[in-house]
């Protein structure tokens, strides 16, 4: 009787398994939020999929990044445009002091955006860390883009430049 040979061919291709894995969880999700998932589908410079996920005034993106280990899943929405000529000083104080409010997510700028992001390796992610991930940036983004355009002025979020 001889015994089975252990290759290891199985795991050899996990990376791609998790990147499958992940893409189908993503879209499973948009489809049971009652998105369309060919209107969310979106090209995004430098990420492996990425998707356009519309809530309130704010668009969230949903990105698969490469990492050297398992990529990495990014949810980044468009806060607001600040104008040229901001106090800066004020702007960012006011979003740091806020970032220790906040669960799961940070803002951070981009060029002349305010931007709500969060990232995790795809690596043991599950449904319900997505669904939150997604829950938390698109209600943040839309809960702070008012307040904020009113305090500092500039156009309410949009669609995000230079991040994918």
């Amino acid at each position: 009787m001889s015994t089975p040979r252990i290759t290891g061919q199985l795991f050899e291709n996990h990376k791609d398994v998790n990147l499958a894995s992940t893409v189908a969880m993503i879209e499973d999700l948009l489809i049971e939020r009652g998105y369309f998932l060919n209107d969310c589908r979106a090209d995004a410079v430098g990420a492996i999929r990425s998707w356009r996920v519309p809530k309130g005034s704010a668009i969230a993106r949903i990105s698969l990044l490469d990492r050297p280990d398992f990529p990495h899943l990014r949810l980044a929405a468009a806060v607001f445009r600040h104008p040229a000529g901001i106090d800066r000083l004020s702007l960012y104080h006011k979003l740091l002091t806020r970032n220790a409010e906040l669960c799961g997510a940070a803002f951070a700028i981009v060029s002349n955006q305010v931007v709500l992001i969060t990232e995790r390796s795809t690596l043991d992610l599950d449904r319900s860390e997505l669904a939150e991930m997604l829950t938390r940036v698109q209600a943040y983004a839309d809960d702070f883009d008012d307040p904020l355009v009113a305090e500092f002025g500039g156009d309410l979020g949009g669609d995000l430049d230079g991040l994918s």
